[in-house]
């Protein structure tokens, strides 16, 4: 008996009868036959492991990040419109990605290119979803918009962000921050001078403190959503799908929906 098969399946490879009896199997009949056959196979799975249309993508925890919820949302109607169901991976930034290169998860949410391994077992699904902004965020009034990081001493950043480091010039302090949310208390706090995070979530945190002020984009890049090379027979699908939501003006409307609702929930 395998491992995992049931009580059942036992009992019902011991009933003996002498009525319909298989040629293959004499002494058993055809029931308790096809009974057996089906019970040693069983093995224990669960709902979700049935369920051949399920696909784990890793994510950054979706807890105060404007970008993720909304990233959240666009990589699930992605996936909904080839009939797949997304169950989201949580994790911190730097361990989401390397879950995805491991073989972990099905894919993860969404990288700038630069950060990815053009050799790894991550795939880019084209077309990129949006283009991505960084930004500088700061307190001090007199820190200039532009050429903003040349400007200052002290920079923080979301651990985890590859895109970041090659962008610091030589010399900086650096401090790393789980969140935006960590990024405004570090400023509060005056440990740094100016945070980095997306402009999606700059946006969210000035509504929590209007006296932050965002600078001038340190980086402008597409950013793609990576799907690892075993789900590559997802790709024409998903590229398909994510076309026609561009196409009909879904993404814009999605990501303005649910940006517009992140930031007025912040208030």
């Amino acid at each position: 008996m395998k491992p995992g098969a049931s009580w059942i399946s036992l009992e019902a490879c011991e009933v003996k009868s002498t009525r319909f009896e298989s040629p293959a199997a004499p002494g058993m009949s055809w029931r308790s036959l096809v009974v057996c056959a089906l019970a040693l196979s069983w093995q224990p799975v669960t709902a979700e492991d049935e369920a051949a249309n399920l696909r784990r993508i890793t994510s950054l925890e979706d807890t105060s990040e404007a970008s993720v919820h909304a990233g959240q949302q666009l990589i699930s109607a992605i996936y909904e419109g080839c009939g797949l169901t997304v169950k989201f991976l949580e994790a911190p930034p730097a361990r989401s990605l390397s879950l995805a290169e491991a073989g972990r998860s099905d894919g993860e949410l969404a990288r700038v290119r630069d950060v990815i391994n053009e050799n790894g077992p991550l795939v880019a699904l084209e077309p990129p979803l949006t283009l991505l902004q960084l930004v500088p965020i700061y307190l001090d009034p007199g820190i200039p918009a532009q050429n903003t990081l040349v400007a200052v001493d002290r920079i923080g950043y979301i651990n985890g962000y590859r895109m970041v480091p090659p962008l610091l010039p030589t010399g900086k302090s650096t401090l790393l921050a789980h969140s935006t949310e960590h990024l405004v208390l570090l400023l509060e706090n005056d440990r740094i001078d100016v945070g980095l995070t997306l402009s999606w979530d700059a946006q969210k945190a000035t509504f929590n403190n209007n006296a932050l002020i965002i600078g001038e984009p340190i980086l402008e890049a597409p950013v793609y959503h990576y799907i690892h090379r075993s789900r590559v027979a997802d790709l024409p699908c998903l590229s398909a799908s994510l076309k026609r939501l561009k196409a009909e003006g879904h993404v814009d409307d999605l990501l303005n929906a649910i940006l517009a609702e992140q930031l007025t929930g912040s208030r």
